[in-house]
């Protein structure tokens, strides 16, 4: 329900950066982190792969993902 606390964070949140790997803002990490959640930042291609294998596991993760042919 809308308003409920936050008690159903993802525990990891994956980044995919388009083609190649990019460094994260430290502030954007650590505001992440102060939820509770990780932070794996990747290329798309395995971001993508990464979010299927663990949702297929049960894992409580959400992506967020630039299109393969951008870089940053």
């Amino acid at each position: 329900m809308c308003g409920d606390s936050m008690t159903h964070l993802n525990e990891i949140l994956i980044l995919g950066c388009g083609r190649y790997t990019q460094p994260v803002d430290p502030e954007l990490r650590r505001f992440i982190r102060s939820t509770g959640m990780k932070l794996e930042a990747v290329d798309s291609r395995n971001a993508a792969s990464t979010y299927n294998i663990l949702n297929e596991e049960g894992r409580l993760v959400a992506a967020a993902l630039l299109p393969y042919g951008l870089s940053s």
